[in-house]
């Protein structure tokens, strides 16, 4: 993982020591950072990544527990603490349900469906490693018109559930809920920027490299923790929603795609 370099953020000569440099930065990109969302970098990804030491790194990590920044669990890693996790849902809706309650009338169209090896945000989010996972893009239209994109990964081990047939057909929430029959423990929502890709571009008629409204999730089921791996992908005038201090709402307090 580590091809991030934070080491830029510390300064060896400042009085302040460096763990409380790091501890400091570290703060700061839980929950705006994909690398911080949930599931912390590992020690040894700290040590690459700031350039220090791992008396440093526990040294930081243990300053953030005490003050319930973060969570460390033996043999499991460090966790983004539960105060401090953006936009947390106990449940989820699905982005075609939006659009049914809105009065629109909704349709799907799957655009890509294969087993691929995901980008390292999402193997992170996931816990995969160097595994592979499911990957699913669907296009949205409301009223015949294509408002938005879905990009969804699910771990590999999901594959036996999941058929190209269901997943052009059903939302990913129909998919954990109904056909995996998993239940939700949480979804963790965050808000920001993407440039369109070409197969986006296509189906949502814009630019290429046009830039987009991206709200993701990273859903947790209960026993088998971070399963779902979302993004929804909307252009500017397609949706229409509130955000509070805690993350989205969309006429409801569940977080959707």
């Amino acid at each position: 993982m580590p091809a991030t370099d934070f080491s830029f953020a510390l300064d060896a000569h400042d009085a302040v020591p460096l763990y409380l440099q790091m501890s400091r930065h570290v703060s700061g990109l839980i929950g705006t950072h994909p690398l911080f969302m949930e599931r912390l970098p590992s020690e040894a990804d700290f040590c690459q990544m700031y350039g220090v030491s791992r008396i440093t790194v526990r040294q930081a990590l243990a300053y953030l527990a005490e003050r319930d920044i973060v969570v460390r669990q033996h043999g499991r890693g460090t966790f983004v603490g539960p105060l401090h996790r953006p936009g947390r849902r106990s449940s989820i809706i699905s982005f075609q349900d939006i659009l049914t309650e809105k009065g629109l009338r909704p349709s799907l169209t799957l655009l890509d469906f294969q087993i691929c090896t995901p980008p390292e945000d999402v193997a992170h989010a996931l816990s995969l490693g160097s595994g592979k996972a499911i990957f699913i893009r669907r296009g949205y239209a409301a009223n015949d018109k294509p408002v938005a994109v879905t990009e969804v990964y699910y771990p590999e081990s999901f594959s036996e559930m999941i058929t190209t047939e269901m997943a052009a057909r059903m939302t990913s929430v129909t998919l954990l809920t109904d056909v995996m029959k998993f239940s939700i423990d949480y979804a963790d929502v965050s808000i920001g920027l993407m440039h369109a890709g070409q197969e986006t571009a296509k189906w949502l008629q814009i630019p290429k490299d046009a830039t987009l409204m991206k709200i993701q999730r990273i859903t947790h089921c209960v026993s088998k923790g971070p399963s779902e791996h979302s993004r929804l992908l909307v252009t500017e005038g397609s949706a229409d929603f509130r955000i509070d201090s805690n993350g989205l709402v969309l006429n409801t307090e569940n977080a959707w795609t």
